[in-house]
């Protein structure tokens, strides 16, 4: 799932929640991660991953800077999409009082995905081993766009199960 997807969910899911405690923001900004991951979806591909589509996911980390650099620049810019879509939505005061919460929904909201390359690098007794057991359990098996699903409308589906998503969560953040 795009991360411009995941946080306009986390901000949608925890929006009601920005006057509690920033604990609980995060919270259901992570759950809500792994909830919508349960849904399929599209991903776009990272050139510098080398995927595992086993049972697994053992994804290698492939070691190319052109690569990683590119990867890095497409996930800025899904991140900066998603959180401008957010701030125009909110039309927040630039206050720290109103956008710590939206900051912290961000950050859970995208939180699973990037932790992610700590378990492509470091695979050796990783104490944190059991996010990415749990991250991969919750994860759709029906990888549109991938592996047995690459026609043409998967891929569509795929897509379009994110702009629901996302229109879903935009109506959410309005009201």
């Amino acid at each position: 799932m795009t991360l411009t997807t995941h946080i306009l969910v986390a901000t949608a899911v925890s929006k009601p929640f920005f006057d509690a405690d920033p604990a609980l923001i995060f919270t259901v900004a992570v759950a809500s991660h792994y909830l919508s991951d349960a849904i399929p979806h599209w991903d776009w591909h990272l050139h510098s991953v080398d995927e595992d589509l086993s049972e697994n996911y053992n994804h290698r980390l492939i070691p190319d800077k052109a690569l990683i650099f590119r990867d890095l620049a497409r996930v800025a810019l899904d991140i900066a999409l998603g959180s401008a879509l957010v701030l125009m939505l909110i039309q927040p005061h630039f206050t720290l009082q109103e956008l710590l919460p939206i900051c912290i929904a961000i950050i859970g909201g995208i939180l699973p995905d990037s932790l992610q390359p700590v378990f492509w690098i470091w695979k050796q007794k990783n104490p944190f081993r059991w996010v990415k057991k749990f991250h991969s359990f919750m994860h759709s098996r029906i990888l549109l766009g991938r592996h047995l699903w690459k026609d043409a409308r998967y891929v569509w589906a795929g897509k379009i199960s994110q702009v629901v998503l996302i229109l879903i969560s935009v109506w959410f953040i309005r009201v």
